[in-house]
């Protein structure tokens, strides 16, 4: 992990009085939970841009695919 930094976060303070009774690491707990929710995003932005390039791209015909297959498979061979 590189150089942290601070992150400031407002909770009401029923809240704040509420996380002080508990045995939790809070700078950690935020700190996973952000990970998590980006790497969540960023994969959702790439199915999205997934599909954008499958849409353009269009139906390929089975019998071009098997023909690439097996052109493949010639060249792997010499």
């Amino acid at each position: 992990m590189g150089r942290l930094v601070n992150v400031s976060v407002k909770v009401p303070e029923e809240i704040r009085e509420l996380m002080r009774k508990v045995d939790v690491n809070w700078s950690e707990y935020l700190r996973e939970a952000i990970e998590t929710k980006i790497r969540a995003e960023l994969a959702k932005d790439a199915a999205r841009r997934l599909d954008e390039i499958r849409e353009k791209a269009g139906k390929v015909p089975t019998e071009e695919i098997v023909r690439w297959i097996r052109e493949d498979r010639e060249k792997s061979l010499k």
